[in-house]
């Protein structure tokens, strides 16, 4: 093996050594974002208990509309108190 060939496979090693760190850290970063996914939408669900909304039928217009109208009541009490 020349000089040459070991410089070239040292530089690749350099070169892997740091794409693996980066897909750790993008490992980590992603692991993150899926634990806070998990948490709001836990606390969406509970959420949604609370105001009568079920959950389960999220997909349907009129489900959609229904939501919308239940928030809208919820919040314009509040708005009347201030």
């Amino acid at each position: 093996m020349t000089e040459r060939d070991k410089q070239r496979l040292d530089e690749l090693e350099v070169k892997t050594a740091y794409l693996l760190q980066r897909q750790d850290e993008q490992d980590a970063r992603m692991n993150q974002i899926l634990s806070r996914l998990a948490y709001l939408e836990a606390k969406q669900y509970r959420l949604m208990k609370e105001l009568g909304i079920a959950p389960d039928k999220l997909d349907t217009l009129q489900t959609a509309q229904d939501d919308a109208k239940t928030i809208n009541l919820t919040v314009i009490p509040e708005q009347r108190l201030n």
